[in-house]
């Protein structure tokens, strides 16, 4: 048991201590409440896109996610180029339409099953590869219900067919290039 030179209780309570706190405080009080906390770099293996936070256990869930939406909130850069940073194997180089890529792929397997067999026109046609089909205002169906000549129209419809055609077969190509390299899909230049 240790007893103390004094009868008044308050004045023992109250008493500043060497290192400035009053004596009651120092003894019974609560201390402060510790504050999430963002480390430096920790890790070797920590990257630019990471952060090492301390989360006191003891503060109120409420309070510590207030003080989580401050810390992103003050790295606010760092959480958008992190968010914005693909981590796919293959990330998507470029945008290209979902409808592109597919009439791309039938251009691709048609060609590769008809090289030798067919005409580019008539593959476009097998692909199914859309081209404005009049010419000067008439068609080739038009003349022919005519009964009139309708061979230059016909030669300028299959030009356009197979001019479309050779662009999706060039794009395929670039994009299986290109995919060898880790970029999809992306044209060369």
């Amino acid at each position: 048991m240790h007893t103390y030179d004094t009868t008044d209780f308050w004045s023992w309570w109250t008493e500043t201590l060497d290192n400035g706190w009053k004596r009651g405080e120092f003894l019974f009080a609560e201390p402060a409440a510790r504050r999430m906390t963002v480390q430096g770099k920790v890790l070797n293996t920590q990257t630019d896109d990471t952060l090492i936070v301390t989360i006191p256990l003891e503060v109120r869930t409420p309070q510590l996610i207030k003080n989580l939406r401050k810390v992103l909130e003050d790295n606010k850069e760092k959480v958008s180029n992190a968010r914005n940073k693909s981590r796919a194997l293959y990330p998507v180089a470029s945008s290209v339409r979902l409808s592109t890529l597919h009439q791309t792929l039938q251009v691709w397997d048609t060609w590769n099953e008809h090289k030798h067999r067919k005409k580019k026109y008539e593959q476009a046609a097998l692909a199914g590869i859309y081209v404005n089909n009049v010419v000067n205002g008439e068609t080739v169906e038009s003349l022919k219900r005519a009964d009139l000549p309708y061979g230059d129209v016909q030669q300028e419809v299959r030009r356009r067919q197979i001019m479309a055609f050779n662009r999706y077969l060039t794009a395929a190509n670039d994009y299986i290039e290109n995919v060898g390299k880790g970029r999809f899909p992306l044209r060369n230049k």
